[in-house]
């Protein structure tokens, strides 16, 4: 339990991270000079490395100690934290960017493997809650940046105060590993020796289906994320507050979702309430999104985080329940899907912003929306109706 509770406070602060960058997108692309494309490439840039850390996550990390390399994830996402808030070129900001990457991808990926090891046949429910917690995270990241920027502070200056906290994690993981916290785990699952691996995975339709359904949400996700703050601002002439909070209010509804929404599972089924969660978000969400009122896009983006909110862990549980003894292997996969879509979704979408405006964007993540939609269709299994 107190590796769980670490877990928990490591992806909360990662949460806030993860949704700094969109509030602090138009200072950015004034200081710098850049495109909304280029802007993209930020949030690119560590997801391509992301992606080289989840793919030895998913070759390796059923064979190691995934504490050992967990806490190596967040010893790197405290010092990039710390970089970023000292980093004095764009250049070096990118760079610092690709390690923050793969820190928080490692973290990211083993703590869910981590979390299904531990508990099992209640993965399900601690998955949930981790995933909360990040959700948490992620609601209060554009207030926290609003706060600090509106008191004065430099936008670097946010992420190093992140680091601080970061630094109280990293300690906190190494005192339960070295009193004791280190022989819970690996007696809990037993790997049989032709186990199937990271490479064999890849030829399970199934597990294709779920990845994809990975990459659309995680790609709705970083549009959102990255634009959506901006978008709020251009479409409705609203305060710099109420443009953080249209980012924040998609994490309010994911947050809920996780919490309160994801227990009807129990009734009628992960795959269920995927595809009809995905279909009811876009009936709230797109007038929101047309009718230029502060509020009611606020309102949308709130209803269509609370109705996919829960989508993240339900695929983790779907996978890891197929594939108990590999998890790390499951869960690399799905990342590599989802990791790879944030890596190419923001430049693609910031691509159609700077030809089309934002609402291209904003497009973008209700076509997405409707692919999942029909993709859920192909998962196999008796809960899938």
């Amino acid at each position: 339990m107190p590796v769980t509770l670490v877990l928990y406070v490591l992806v909360f602060v990662f949460g806030m991270s993860y949704t700094m960058i969109g509030p602090l997108m138009p200072e950015l692309l004034q200081r710098y000079g850049l495109k909304l494309a280029e802007g993209g490439t930020i949030v690119s840039i560590q997801n391509i490395s992301g992606l080289i850390a989840v793919i030895f996550c998913g070759l390796f990390g059923d064979r190691l100690n995934k504490k050992g390399f967990i806490a190596i994830g967040i010893g790197l996402f405290m010092v990039t934290l710390l970089g970023i808030g000292t980093a004095p070129s764009f250049g070096l900001l990118m760079a610092i960017f690709f390690v923050f990457g793969i820190g928080t991808r490692i973290f990211d990926t083993l703590s869910n493997a981590l979390i299904s090891d531990i508990h099992g046949e209640k993965r399900s429910l601690y998955l949930n809650l981790l995933h909360t917690f990040f959700g948490i995270g992620a609601f209060l990241g554009p207030l926290f940046v609003f706060y600090l920027t509106d008191s004065g502070v430099s936008w670097n200056k946010t992420f190093l105060y992140l680091g601080f906290a970061a630094i109280v994690i990293f300690v906190s993981f190494l005192a339960v590993l070295i009193t004791g916290g280190k022989k819970s785990v690996e007696k809990d699952v037993k790997v049989p020796e032709k186990s199937i691996g990271l490479f064999a995975l890849f030829t399970r339709p199934r597990m294709w289906i779920i990845g994809l359904i990975i990459f659309i949400h995680m790609g709705v996700q970083g549009v959102l994320n990255t634009w959506m703050p901006l978008f709020a601002d251009a479409s409705t002439n609203s305060s710099a507050f109420m443009s953080s909070f249209a980012l924040s209010a998609f994490w309010i509804g994911i947050i809920l979702s996780r919490s309160l929404v994801s227990r009807l599972s129990e009734r009628f089924g992960e795959i269920f309430m995927i595809r009809w969660g995905g279909l009811l978000s876009l009936i709230v969400f797109i007038p929101a999104l047309f009718l230029g009122d502060a509020l009611l896009l606020t309102l949308g983006t709130g209803f269509l985080g609370l109705f996919i909110g829960f989508t993240i862990p339900y695929v983790m549980s779907i996978g890891c329940g197929w594939y108990p003894e590999k998890s790390a292997a499951v869960t690399s996969m799905l990342l590599i899907f989802g990791y790879f879509s944030v890596a190419v979704y923001p430049w693609i979408s910031g691509l159609l912003g700077d030809h089309y405006g934002l609402i291209a964007a904003m497009i973008l993540v209700i076509a997405s929306q409707l692919v999942l939609f029909v993709i859920t269709w192909f998962l196999p299994g008796r809960r899938s109706i």
